[in-house]
């Protein structure tokens, strides 16, 4: 586990102290707030790099269009 030092301007700390949990304290709730963001994150990243490789298997199939396809012509029919 890493673990980093962090600094939270007073004043915000002030407005979002009243939306800590009840009874948990200030950084064990800074902890799990943090934690959850980067698990955001990360999968939000996971995802991102799954739609590309979509995407790039997509791509992949042009190289396996008919001999005489004409993509000007496919381009022009859909706009």
């Amino acid at each position: 586990m890493c673990n980093y030092n962090v600094a939270i301007d007073d004043a915000v700390m002030k407005d979002v102290r009243p939306t800590i949990t009840e009874g948990m304290e200030e950084g064990a709730w800074v902890q799990l707030q943090v934690q959850t963001l980067f698990a955001k994150m990360a999968e939000d990243a996971r995802n991102k790099k799954r739609n590309s490789l979509r995407l790039s298997q997509r791509l992949r199939g042009i190289g396996h269009a008919p001999k005489d396809f004409d993509y000007k012509k496919e381009l022009e029919d859909r706009f």
